[in-house]
Formats: C-alpha cells, sequence, structure tokens
C-alpha cells in the first residue's frame, strides 16, 4: 500500500476559476434582489455593529468620530453658504442689467418722442405756412368769383354728361339765388355721347 503524503492539497486556482466563481456568486447575488423586489421586499442592510465595548480607546475614538463628523457638517454648511453667497450676487447683478436696460429702454423711448415732437412740430409749422398761403388764395378767388357772379346775368355752370348730378355744386347755385333770385342759371352739359343724349331726352 503506497504511502500517503502528509501534505494538505494545494487549494491554489487559476484565475480563470476564481473570476468564474466571482461572477456566479455576482449572478446569485442579483438574482436574490430581483426575486425579493418582485415580493415587494428589500434586502435587508448591513446594520452597523458599532464599536465594541472591549475596543482600546473607545472613547477616544467616538470623540475622534464626532470631530470628523462635526467638521464635514461644517464644510458642507460653507459650500451652502458659498452657493447662497454667489446666487445672490448672481441675481444683483442679473437686477442691475435688468435696470440698467430699462433705464436705457426709457432713455431711448424719451429720444424717439422728443424727434417725434419735434417732427410733428416742423410739420405743423410747415403746414401752417403752407395754409396761410392757400387760405389768401382762397379768399382772392372767392372775392374774384363773387364779382364775377354779380356782374352776370347769366351763370353757366358746365357738367360731365357722365356724371352731371355729381358735378353739380349745390352750394354755388344757393348762393347765386340768394344774390338774385332772377339771376338764370344753365346747366350745360358736355362730352355727350348718342347714348346719354337719349337718356337724357328721355
Amino acid at each position: 500500500m503506497p504511502k500517503q503524503s502528509k501534505k494538505s492539497k494545494s487549494k491554489r486556482v487559476t484565475l480563470k476559476q476564481k473570476y468564474k466563481v466571482i461572477k456566479k456568486v455576482k449572478e446569485h447575488h442579483k438574482k436574490k434582489k430581483k426575486e425579493l423586489k418582485k415580493l415587494g421586499k428589500r434586502a435587508p442592510k448591513e446594520k452597523d455593529p458599532g464599536i465594541p465595548n472591549q475596543w482600546p480607546f473607545k472613547e477616544e475614538l467616538i470623540k475622534e468620530l464626532a470631530w470628523k463628523r462635526n467638521q464635514i457638517l461644517q464644510q458642507e454648511k460653507e459650500k451652502r453658504d458659498e452657493r447662497k453667497r454667489a446666487r445672490e450676487e448672481r441675481e444683483a447683478m442679473e437686477e442691475d442689467g435688468a435696470a440698467q436696460k430699462e433705464m436705457e429702454a426709457l432713455q431711448q423711448g424719451a429720444a424717439a418722442k422728443e424727434a417725434d415732437f419735434e417732427t410733428r412740430k416742423k410739420a405743423r409749422l410747415t403746414a401752417g405756412s403752407g395754409g396761410g398761403d392757400q387760405d389768401g388764395s382762397r379768399r382772392a378767388f372767392y372775392k374774384e368769383f363773387r364779382r364775377v357772379v354779380e356782374a352776370s346775368d347769366v351763370v353757366i355752370q358746365v357738367l360731365d354728361a357722365r356724371d352731371p348730378e355729381g358735378c353739380r355744386c349745390v352750394d354755388v347755385e344757393r348762393y347765386v339765388r340768394s344774390l338774385d333770385p332772377n339771376k338764370r342759371i344753365v346747366l350745360l352739359l358736355n362730352k355727350m355721347g348718342a347714348h346719354t343724349w337719349a337718356f337724357w331726352r328721355g
């Protein structure tokens, strides 16, 4: 009977086998989590066991952890304050920019209104000067018209045969009759064709 070796069997495995085992373990855990999720359950979280009572220098370790926690909280508070200051500065700059833009818009609007006012003022002045000449021309024409009507025995009013009623001036006829009821007014049709002549003859 052969003598057995006293040395224990080696537990070394190849990397291929090692990674294969790790992969299978991960897949198993993943599968378990999915099953728990389907059942509406959550995988239990590992609880912090805390510091064992027999741990040497336990008080010092607790104080150190508390100090580190306070440091982290202080840093977070400083970061929040810094973000708040940056946000307030940004908002203040935006408000200043908006106020500046509003002021510029008001200035531009005022300048535009002033320019429009000046343009209208010049137009009124120009119209006023021209209107004076026009009024003078009207007065001179009316004076001449009145002189001619008073001196004439018959007033002939030339009408366009295509639209005689539209060409008649009732105010002139009324004025002539007011001056002299016996003064004759003759209506003269021009540009009369055969069709128009037949229409007027009835």
